[in-house]
């Protein structure tokens, strides 16, 4: 049986007792919730279906990350998770692990097969479910430590890694999930991971100049307005945004196809928890080598 083992060395601590660290660093920063990540208690209700977060190193997004992940705590154990995730290795098409297991220095973690394959049964055009597809790709695993911090090893996964995809398969693979969570019966929560405008020389991306000020201001106004469809669970809109005017937000089809099967689900709106870039968490000179937007939204029930 495949496992998938760590590879986002750099991204988070690869000792169990450094990365519990990290975390709790993370969850009590200035720009965290402020307290630590606390285990969730039992099966209880479960009050938030769905959630977008950041998946950069956890000394820049985790403090961010951390906001959802405290909401995540506030409420009964899900009996899976699924998460999508952009994939940054070139990869073209859309993978979704359909069985084995996820490791990282807290533990393995089991793939959710069946909810797995049924996403796949459902879908009309091909899925990759060869594992080597997301090697390498660290959006997803960066967030399996936070979800073990909160969930223990009571949980199963089913990730989704998206490289190249067009607006059908997105409303596909959505619609899919949100069939798949209504036949399985089972409590399952849906993550969407996405780091929002990447901005600067690091990026080739610099539509206002290199001014730090200037480019903070222009990337909370565009970050800004991507939430507010986000928010406002328009993922047509939202691709339509970001395709038409070449913003470097990196997950906008995960991001999308977690809002198309939210709404299948019965969810009405968002609720952004917290915001900030890179340039605010870690500081930055005048000249903006690299700016990153971060924030954590989740998706109560009706």
């Amino acid at each position: 049986m495949y496992v998938r083992r760590p590879s986002a060395s750099g991204f988070y601590p690869m000792s169990g007792p450094e990365l519990r660290r990290a975390i709790n660093a993370a969850a009590t920063s200035k720009f965290g919730p402020g307290f630590p990540l606390t285990p969730v208690k039992g099966k209880d209700e479960i009050k938030i279906l769905g959630f977008v977060v950041p998946h950069a190193g956890y000394s820049y997004s985790g403090p961010i990350a951390a906001h959802a992940y405290a909401e995540l705590s506030s409420q009964g154990a899900p009996d899976s998770v699924i998460i999508m995730g952009p994939n940054h290795m070139g990869y073209p098409g859309t993978y979704i692990m359909k069985e084995g297991k996820w490791e990282t220095p807290f533990g393995i973690i089991d793939v959710d097969a069946a909810l797995s394959n049924s996403i796949i049964d459902r879908m009309s055009t091909p899925v990759d479910t060869n594992p080597l597809a997301q090697d390498g790709e660290h959006s997803i695993e960066v967030q399996i430590p936070f979800l073990q911090s909160v969930l223990g090893d009571k949980f199963k996964l089913v990730p989704i890694s998206m490289g190249t995809y067009t607006p059908q398969v997105v409303k596909e693979l959505g619609e899919a999930i949100a069939g798949s969570v209504k036949m399985s019966g089972k409590d399952v929560i849906l993550f969407a991971t996405t780091d929002f405008t990447h901005y600067g020389l690091n990026y080739g991306y610099t539509p206002v100049g290199l001014n730090a000020k200037t480019a903070k201001k222009w990337v909370y106004e565009v970050d800004n307005k991507l939430i507010e469809l986000i928010v406002s669970m328009k993922a047509d809109e939202l691709l339509e945004t970001v395709a038409s005017n070449g913003y470097t937000m990196c997950g906008s089809g995960p991001v999308a196809a977690l809002l198309i099967a939210l709404k299948r689900l019965g969810v009405k709106e968002g609720r952004l928890l917290k915001y900030a870039t890179s340039y605010d968490i870690a500081g930055g000179e005048e000249k903006v080598d690299a700016m990153v937007g971060y924030a954590a939204i989740d998706f109560p029930k009706s």
